[in-house]
């Protein structure tokens, strides 16, 4: 029995229990997914709102107001109870004018407004603030408009003018949900093997089969490497299905109203293939080792699951911004690949020669990893089952 016979056999047993693999297979459809939902729902909420409909109440006493929004292609329709018009979402927004408006505005006194709306509700937070917006400009040109009636220009009543320039754009802001797609994409090459490792190590000791296949005449390295290769595969597998996820959510057209800094096509997605699968081979080694040493297959899931931090950490600390890149963390493993995946994203080649470093580390910890599990064989301990 060589190593590409047991990988044979693990890979036979792994395709048979269907739950261990769809469940790191899952993995690679969902994570990317919750990206692209969060990208498409900001996608509905960006661009121009256009012509748009609103709830008044008292609208009548305002007719200069009621003109205004009419040349913002704002249309308003009589509302008897406005809150309750806002409560029951049959308006985003509603607008209150103040029953003594006509004569305070007459005698140019401050007049009310009051601006109805569900903040919870993005489309109704949105239409707020395109209302403010042009609430503010009326109240722009009135007060223009009356002091010039009264001889002072305009200026004069406006001592210090701010101007706002945001150079982010809609694409920047989408950048967010975006930041975290290369820890997505790392996890899937922790999470993808998990529970076969948990199957083929502890899960055989406690089904017996372990024993016999140590009994047999094939060497210690030969039985961690044909596990090796079937983890490997299923991680792998969970990664290239990560990856083809990602690259559909990119091509999706409503994506392309957020003018997006990134984005990903067949080439993108081979070079991420080949960044993560160093990755997700080391990540298989390290589960091999971890879970070789406990007894039992739930014992095994539990002290795996633990394993999921180690990308998650640094993952999110690069992700927003809590720590700044550094040289070292080039050829650092999982750090490395986080920085080589998003500047893949961003249209950035990244250099063959990084590429080939943090990998050549990455699998020199795999192989420490699996020369570790090997040593675990050895021991008499690992013969025992629960309970022995």
């Amino acid at each position: 029995m060589s190593t590409t016979a047991i990988a044979r056999k693990e890979c036979r047993e792994i395709v048979r229990d269907r739950r261990s693999l769809f469940s790191g297979l899952f993995y690679g459809i969902w994570g990317p997914m919750v990206m692209g939902i969060a990208l498409l729902a900001m996608a509905r909420h960006q661009g121009p709102l256009g012509a748009v409909t609103i709830g008044a109440q008292g609208l009548d006493a305002a007719p200069s107001l009621r003109g205004f929004l009419s040349s913002r292609e704002v249309s308003v329709e009589p509302v008897q109870d406005a809150a309750a018009a806002v409560r029951s979402q049959r308006f985003d927004a509603v607008l209150v004018v103040d029953a003594a408006y006509a004569d305070r505005f007459s005698n140019s006194r401050p007049a009310e407004i009051a601006l109805l709306y569900n903040s919870t509700r993005p489309g109704s937070s949105r239409q707020a603030d395109h209302l403010r917006s042009i609430l503010g400009d009326y109240r722009r040109v009135i007060t223009d408009t009356r002091l010039v009636a009264r001889g002072i220009a305009p200026a004069a009543a406006v001592p210090v003018r701010v101007l706002e320039r945001d150079f982010a754009t809609a694409g920047d802001r989408a950048g967010r949900a975006f930041a975290v797609m290369p820890l997505f994409l790392l996890l899937a090459a922790f999470i993808g093997g998990m529970s076969v490792a948990a199957d083929v190590t502890a899960g055989e000791r406690e089904r017996g089969s372990l024993e016999s296949l140590l009994v047999h005449p094939v060497t210690r390295e030969s039985i961690v490497a044909g596990k090796w290769l079937a983890v490997s595969a299923a991680a792998l597998a969970t990664v290239a299905m990560a990856v083809a996820t990602s690259y559909l959510v990119f091509q999706h057209p409503r994506l392309a109203t957020l003018d997006l800094p990134v984005g990903m096509n067949l080439t993108d997605a081979m070079t991420l293939l080949a960044i993560l699968t160093p990755l997700a081979a080391a990540a298989s080694a390290l589960q091999l080792f971890i879970a070789v040493r406990t007894r039992t297959y739930k014992e095994a899931q539990t002290q795996l699951s633990m394993l999921i931090f180690v990308p998650m950490i640094p993952g999110f600390l690069i992700a927003f911004g809590s720590v700044s890149p550094a040289p070292w963390m080039a050829f650092a493993p999982m750090i490395g690949q986080h920085m080589l995946i998003t500047d893949v994203a961003r249209g950035v080649a990244p250099s063959i020669s990084a590429v080939a470093a943090v990998s050549a580390i990455t699998v020199t910890v795999g192989l420490a990893a699996a020369w570790a599990a090997t040593r675990q064989l050895d021991r008499e301990a690992v013969l025992r089952r629960a309970g022995a």
